[in-house]
């Protein structure tokens, strides 16, 4: 087994991770590791394909592969090594870890580890809808990688569980996809976004937004085939062969777990200081590993601006 040391491990290859990592470089730091557990580095961004991406960071507006590319770009240009296919199993020390990876095992101790691991969305399992497992069932995410990295065929008429941020992506990633977004879907009272981005995508994709509605059960066995919910008016059917879950969002924050961090019992994210660091000396934790959920430049920022806060 390989074992290697660095000044900084950073866990996670989204914007904040690699943000962090070209901070750390023009810091003065030599020696500073990114690893990814997935194929590619740059985040959810990469298979986001709709535009908005950059604004706040980069202070130009882009789609989302290439926001991602630009980071990656700058991160390897900074002389930071960026390890993907790479997952953290385990703690091996108080700021060592171990990987496991095509070219195997080994362990990595830094002075410093970040852990910018992310969040993902709470799928059909999570939130205990009634119904059978029909295909045609995604999140936000899954929908996108879909569509977008694996060009596969969703369906024809979509309803979006939620009406976040995230959610409007959704409508635009099925309209990529030639799928209408017959219902977006909300037990709030209204949605939760900004206003022009929700009257934006209404207007250009013409779904109807019901609020104060509560998905009961997703029907048919092998596809779908529609949902029942329940609305101020009583319950009703909306006919569908897809199934959209957007946000509801949960820190991926098993490593921390494993770690022993304090966790917060609201949001299951690692508890951090004004430094963000963690209940553990030289662990910091950044970007939506920390709810509530932000947008990807402003956990660009985040990663960015920790090397100026005392370390």
């Amino acid at each position: 087994m390989k074992v290697s040391g660095v000044d900084l491990l950073i866990v996670g290859a989204g914007p904040a991770g690699l943000a962090a990592a070209i901070a750390a470089k023009q810091s003065g730091l030599s020696r500073v590791r990114v690893i990814e557990r997935e194929r590619e580095a740059g985040g959810v961004p990469r298979h986001s394909f709709h535009t908005g991406y950059g604004m706040r960071d980069l202070h130009r507006v882009m789609n989302g592969p290439r926001y991602a590319a630009r980071y990656i770009s700058h991160t390897l240009d900074s002389g930071a090594e960026i390890s993907t296919s790479t997952t953290a199993i385990d703690w091996v020390g108080e700021r060592t870890i171990a990987l496991t990876s095509p070219r195997g095992l080994e362990e990595v101790t830094a002075d410093r580890i970040i852990l910018a691991t992310g969040a993902r969305e709470r799928g059909r399992n999570a939130r205990v809808v009634a119904g059978t497992r029909p295909a045609g069932i995604y999140t936000t995410g899954s929908l996108q990688q879909s569509v977008y990295l694996r060009h596969q065929e969703i369906g024809s008429r979509a309803v979006i569980i939620g009406a976040e941020h995230v959610s409007f992506s959704a409508v635009m990633t099925l309209a990529h996809a030639n799928v209408e977004t017959v219902a977006m879907l909300t037990s709030e009272a209204h949605h939760q976004s900004y206003f022009p981005l929700h009257w934006g995508t209404a207007l250009r994709y013409r779904y109807s937004l019901r609020t104060k509605t509560e998905l009961l059960e997703i029907l048919g066995r092998d596809r779908v085939s529609g949902v029942r919910v329940l609305t101020p008016r009583g319950e009703e059917v909306i006919e569908c062969d897809t199934v959209v879950f957007s946000a509801d969002w949960i820190p991926d924050h098993e490593l921390a777990r494993r770690g022993g961090l304090q966790m917060s019992d609201v949001t299951k994210s690692p508890i951090v200081n004004h430094i963000h660091e963690t209940s553990r000396a030289g662990v910091y934790a950044i970007g939506n590993l920390l709810l509530p959920i932000k947008s990807a430049d402003q956990c660009a920022l985040e990663g960015s601006s920790l090397l100026s806060k005392n370390w």
